[in-house]
């Protein structure tokens, strides 16, 4: 994996998603939208590492996703509008977009629903002898749901290719872990059902990459569970921010990273690139921009 290029492809979703939070601050869509300014890192190197016939089933949070499986703007945006021309013909929308040419196979609005549905597909891949590995996504708050537990015992007792990766990004809607329950240590979690546990953290893609082929190789003998932490730079649903004064900027100047840190996964694209990095997003922008209904602006994520 070329580290630059997936700095350039951390950048390009960071665009995209972006140009959807400014759309959806001017009231473009008619459906419920969950970015996910965070998450790019993981979305790149998943991506990077799927083979032809492997399977995704996704969170209700799955733009960065679509994205990267896309590798255009255009499908998803107009998926997003309603519009025939999207990548499931404008019927699926957000929460639940699917794009069976790429991969992703299944996405559900519920909590942990898609889990027991990777679990499945992963015993039909194993039944079929395809060599195919089906990564479920999830996060901290689906791993309160018993179906998680389950997933993964079924799985187990199966020796099926199935790989759990966890965004923790420790909320669920708007409650922190401490507030809500008790700590889940997730690789005694898995030790207790003999499942190999892999963690994640940095938001380096080319090591996420490493790491994510490493599970990838693993699943093909039984499942694997990976956890990554994550920071969610944007609100549950809706346009980022939700309030007057939320101090969070993304500027197209500034290689549109909202925070100087390693949280950020644009920050490390935007150090790796260098002077590079703002050739980049302006090229990106000349080849997006005129298909918004409105300019785009040097804005901040603000009302």
């Amino acid at each position: 994996m070329n580290p630059r290029e997936l700095a350039r492809r951390v950048l390009e979703l960071r665009l995209w998603q972006h140009l959807i939070n400014e759309e959806m601050k001017r009231g473009r869509f008619r459906i419920p939208i969950h970015a996910a300014f965070g998450h790019e890192s993981l979305a790149v190197a998943l991506s990077e590492v799927l083979a032809p016939a492997d399977q995704l089933a996704l969170t209700h949070r799955n733009m960065a996703y679509q994205f990267a499986r896309a590798r255009a703007f255009e499908p998803v945006y107009r998926e997003y509008l309603l519009d025939p021309a999207g990548a499931c013909g404008g019927r699926l929308g957000s929460m639940n977009l699917t794009q069976p040419s790429r991969g992703i196979v299944y996405a559900s609005s519920i909590l942990g629903n898609n889990l027991p549905v990777a679990g499945g597909l992963a015993f039909a891949h194993k039944l079929r002898g395809t060599g195919a590995v089906v990564f479920a996504l999830t996060g901290d708050g689906a791993m309160e749901e018993g179906v998680f537990y389950e997933t993964l015992l079924f799985a187990r007792s199966h020796q099926l290719p199935l790989a759990v990766l966890i965004e923790n990004n420790d909320h669920s809607l708007a409650s922190r872990i401490a507030e809500r329950r008790s700590p889940v240590g997730t690789a005694a979690l898995a030790a207790s059902l003999d499942i190999p546990f892999l963690p994640l953290s940095g938001n380096d893609p080319a090591v996420y990459g490493q790491t994510l082929a490493r599970a990838r190789g693993a699943a093909q003998s039984g499942p694997v569970v990976i956890e990554a932490r994550v920071r969610t730079f944007c609100n549950h649903a809706g346009a980022t921010p939700g309030w007057a004064t939320d101090p969070r900027r993304i500027s197209l100047s500034e290689g549109l990273v909202i925070e100087p840190s390693w949280e950020d996964p644009a920050y490390g694209a935007a150090l790796l690139l260098g002077g590079e990095a703002s050739v980049y997003i302006e090229s990106l922008v000349a080849r997006t921009s005129g298909l918004l209904a409105m300019p785009l602006e040097e804005s901040c994520l603000s009302r």
